[in-house]
Parts: C-alpha cells; structure tokens; sequence
C-alpha cells in the first residue's frame, strides 16, 4: 500500500511523490479480500495468496487499465469488507454491482 501511496497521483489518497516510478509497475497487494474477489472476477484460480496471486490479479487489472491497475484495489477490497462478500450469503449478490461478471462458486473450487 505504501507503495501505491507513493507513486500513483496525487488524488486526495494517494500522495505522488515518487515521479520516477510508473504506477503501470505496481503490484496489487492481496490481502483475504483481494483474494476472495480475485477468484470470483476469475482473476486468479489460485487458493494461495502470495506473489504469484498479486501477478495474476495485476495481469488481468493491466487489461482494464495498463498504466494504472492497481487502482482497483480500494473497490475491489471494500466490495469484500463494505458489501459483505462472502460467496455464501447470496441474498446480498443481488445488489452486488459486479453480480454480472462474478462467480462465487469459485470460492469453494
């Protein structure tokens, strides 16, 4: 995260204070969350979270935005913690604003 604080533009969070790192660099950090959503979005089908996952979650955000994926991580995070996603309580997939492109089976797969 500090590094994410460090490189990406100044925006209210981040600082942008390092100016010779690309933000297109950065690795996501993967904590339970990222995990979780990274394997329902079929980012990554990795069980383990370690740097291997952040490389595959990392890779698949570089398609939505290649110079700066590691944007995504407060979303896909707060999806985890705010929402409450757990891929066993599917009452709460119905509002879910990624409900479309998730899978929580993955979670037991």
């Amino acid at each position: 995260m500090y590094l994410r604080w460090m490189v990406r533009p100044a925006d209210g969070i981040d600082l942008g204070l390092w100016k010779k790192v690309s933000p297109a660099q950065l690795v996501i950090p993967v904590d339970a969350h990222i995990q979780r959503i990274g394997r329902f979005l079929g980012f990554t089908s990795r069980k383990q979270a370690d740097w291997r996952m952040a490389r595959e979650i990392t890779a698949a955000l570089k398609k939505l935005d290649p110079d700066d994926p590691v944007k995504y991580d407060f979303s896909l995070c707060h999806l985890g913690i705010s929402e409450g996603c757990n891929g066993k309580d599917l009452t709460k997939c119905l509002s879910c604003p990624i409900r479309e492109v998730c899978d929580p089976s993955e979670e037991t797969a």
